[in-house]
């Protein structure tokens, strides 16, 4: 997300504008993968860690996507000159890509923490051994008798 983020997001006649020149929305695509990427490792050993990379996911998605669509509507209203010289930047495809990516790989995260929670909790198919009755003791050796003198 952030190498997206820094990358550009417009291209045209060999100039391109990043996502992060000047006020553009790339600086939210970086805070989102920061914040996201902080916060799970910060409660990483909470079994919600996984909700703060899936927040920062989907708000990496709705900022490129929007920006995505408002680049691509200026470029089809342009007309056919500039549908031939202004094109949509790798920046803002790898960065809509890696925010895709952050969210699958934290709802994968929350759906393994959450069934080996369950694992955890539920009882064992594995019956546990257990004693029909306790177990016999053995008699008593009597002591030696001494000889008789």
């Amino acid at each position: 997300m952030i190498v997206g983020a820094f990358g550009p997001w417009v291209k045209a006649l060999g100039q391109s504008v990043g996502g992060t020149d000047g006020s553009n929305d790339g600086w939210l695509v970086v805070a989102a993968a920061v914040i996201g990427g902080v916060l799970f490792y910060a409660t990483r050993n909470n079994r919600s860690a996984g909700v703060w990379p899936l927040l920062g996911g989907i708000g990496g998605i709705a900022i490129t996507l929007y920006d995505r669509s408002n680049i691509q509507n200026v470029i089809n209203h342009g007309g056919a000159l500039a549908r031939a010289l202004v094109q949509v930047g790798w920046g803002l495809n790898l960065a809509l890509a890696a925010s895709v990516s952050m969210t699958i790989a934290a709802a994968v995260y929350l759906f393994n923490s959450r069934e080996q929670e369950q694992a955890l909790s539920s009882p064992s198919s594995v019956p546990s051994p257990t004693l029909a009755s306790p177990p016999a003791t053995l008699p008593r050796a009597a002591a030696p008798t001494p000889p008789p003198d």
